[in-house]
């Protein structure tokens, strides 16, 4: 696929949408029905990043009137010493994509989390151009796919906004 700035071998029934941004260059790509991957290439593209996991009681939870879904909830303050990252939904690593710094994202259990690559300077070091492509809560094969095209990821600069030469 070629999307003028950047290049993706990708299965050929995936398809190109195009999409409206405001601040950045947006798309989408319909793998099938169920699946539909997302980019977004400019100065505000998400991280990728998972949100820290924060660790209450269940007496806090209550004195405060918390949805327990947005908090690992121990029973008490001794039991909150625990590493938090056992509870992550993604894996992240490191790789060089096109000479790049790439952060990978998956998910620990297929099915549920971001599939992905974060790069957070296309052009340098200097360079405020950034550059995301994600999928959520993927099929098992989509993610296998998707995590094999980012390895073809291949930029090309061209004169978009927010960029200097």
């Amino acid at each position: 696929m070629d999307f003028d700035l950047f290049t993706l071998e990708v299965p050929y029934k995936w398809q190109q949408v195009k999409q409206d941004g405001i601040d950045s260059y947006v798309g989408a790509i319909a793998v099938d029905n169920a699946d539909t991957l997302y980019f977004d290439l400019g100065m505000y593209s998400n991280s990728l990043t998972e949100p820290n996991i924060q660790v209450i009681t269940r007496q806090m939870m209550e004195e405060n009137n918390l949805d327990s879904s947005d908090f690992i909830v121990v029973k008490d303050i001794m039991s909150m010493n625990i590493d938090a990252d056992l509870y992550r939904k993604q894996n992240v690593s490191w790789d060089t994509i096109d000479n790049r710094r790439a952060k990978i994202v998956f998910p620990r259990i297929s099915r549920k989390g971001i599939t992905g690559v974060y790069i957070g300077s296309l052009w340098g070091d200097s360079s405020k151009v950034r550059f995301n492509l994600h999928g959520t809560d993927l099929k098992t094969q989509t993610e296998e796919d998707l995590l094999k095209a980012i390895k073809t990821l291949r930029f090309h600069k061209r004169n978009i906004d927010n960029e200097e030469n």
